[in-house]
């Protein structure tokens, strides 16, 4: 015999201020209530009373949002009541003795999305509010809660749907080359669409103690150091030999309002001038998961290729000073000997990271995977076979990050870390 879904009951708010919400959801919220001795109006409808709490009187206020339109899809009955812990306590116990039973962490955000009133890109949003470190996180959790995260996911998720039938469509030709159901050049472009706006929500996973990460990259001799020293008032060894700089640097630099963490690259790109692997990569991981690229390009250096560059690089022009033409991609002209274009490039910087907050590592991982699939994708077709395989990958990552196709035991990590009460 299946057990039927329990009634939960938790504490919504911090212990300790002027008032408590006290949350009670499921089936049997009302009549539980109702014996710990809670009045209720017909739903939707606030009433104010004394609740026989404890041998005394509590004045408090409740109101029973009635399944399946509340929050939790479930009927719910919340509680205002002063915000004494006592009184918490004992109201919390009276619920408890009439029926109900602790809501563990996250358990009524888990409850809506079981019932559908939430999606699981919302949930996370939930918890990213709670956890916002300053008023840039705090907006873009919000805008997440809203479900413009999950509006721009859907909608790519269902161009690459598209494109995939159409890819698998032309398999029965494959053996024709002049055959295709689709155009390789619209495709190459829809899927750099794609990169671009799914590129809005790639804030850094590995971000360094909550700061956002701002990357230099570029190749030896783009003045990358320079620019280092000059942002972030650091001492990184500045020589005219390419390659100097053997290792990312790392420094605070203070934009807008905000610390962010500032990584010089140096050498990234530079295996054949005897630099170890492992730094490689770590370097090219770094530039992954980071919130801005800054693509430093400067008229002495080899020119970087533009499929090297992950989603969120901005190109500037280094060395500004110097009497040449500079990259004609680059936003920005720049001079860390002169001072020209530093006030400019603090306000690009800034602009760019406003609406960037925190990040949920398990989106940011799955953002990681598409765009990597969408970088190779865009930069050379496979095969119609491999094709279709990346295309139904990508769109499984994008079902993944909505919660269309995510495990129980991805869930139960989820809504573990939530507080009890949300």
């Amino acid at each position: 015999m299946t057990r039927p879904e329990p009634t939960i009951v938790a504490c919504a708010t911090a212990v300790g201020g002027d008032s408590a919400l006290i949350r009670l959801s499921g089936s049997s919220a009302a009549s539980i209530a109702q014996r710990a001795g809670v009045r209720l109006a017909p739903a939707w409808e606030v009433t104010t009373h004394d609740w026989p709490l404890a041998g005394g009187r509590c004045p408090c206020r409740t109101v029973l949002a009635s399944g399946p339109r509340s929050f939790t899809g479930f009927d719910l009955v919340e509680i205002m009541l002063p915000g004494s812990a006592d009184l918490v306590a004992l109201a919390l116990d009276a619920l408890i003795a009439a029926g109900a039973e602790p809501a563990s962490p996250g358990a009524f955000a888990r409850q809506a999305l079981a019932n559908g009133r939430l999606t699981l890109d919302r949930a996370e949003a939930i918890l990213a509010v709670a956890q916002a470190g300053d008023a840039a996180a705090a907006r873009q959790a919000i805008a997440r809660l809203r479900g413009a995260l999950a509006d721009d996911v859907a909608t790519v998720r269902r161009q690459v749907i598209d494109v995939r039938a159409l890819v698998e469509a032309g398999l029965d030709f494959i053996d024709e080359a002049d055959v295709r159901a689709y155009d390789p050049a619209r495709l190459r472009s829809l899927l750099s669409e794609v990169r671009s706006v799914l590129a809005r929500w790639r804030v850094t996973a590995d971000a360094l103690e909550g700061e956002p990460v701002v990357c230099l990259v570029g190749p030896a001799n783009a003045g990358k150091s320079a620019l280092f020293n000059r942002l972030a008032g650091a001492n990184a060894l500045v020589s005219p030999v390419a390659g100097t700089t053997r290792d990312w640097l790392d420094a605070r630099w203070e934009v807008g309002g905000r610390t962010v963490r500032l990584i010089d690259t140096a050498g990234w790109l530079d295996a054949a001038r005897g630099l170890d692997a492992d730094g490689i990569a770590a370097g090219r991981r770094t530039i992954a998961g980071a919130a801005l690229v800054l693509a430093c390009s400067a008229p002495d250096a080899p020119l970087m290729q533009q499929h090297d560059l992950p989603a969120t690089a901005v190109v500037i022009a280094t060395k500004a000073d110097l009497v040449a033409r500079p990259d004609p991609r680059a936003v920005l002209a720049v001079s860390a000997n002169d001072g020209t274009g530093l006030v400019q490039l603090t306000g690009l910087v800034a602009d760019r990271l406003a609406a960037v907050g925190a990040g949920e590592p398990r989106q940011q991982r799955l953002l990681a995977e598409v765009d990597v699939l969408l970088a190779r994708l865009t930069t050379h077709l496979p095969g119609d076979e491999l094709l279709a395989d990346d295309l139904r990958r990508t769109s499984d990552l994008l079902g993944d990050l909505l919660g269309i196709t995510t495990t129980d035991d991805v869930l139960e990590a989820i809504f573990s870390r939530f507080c009890i009460g949300k």
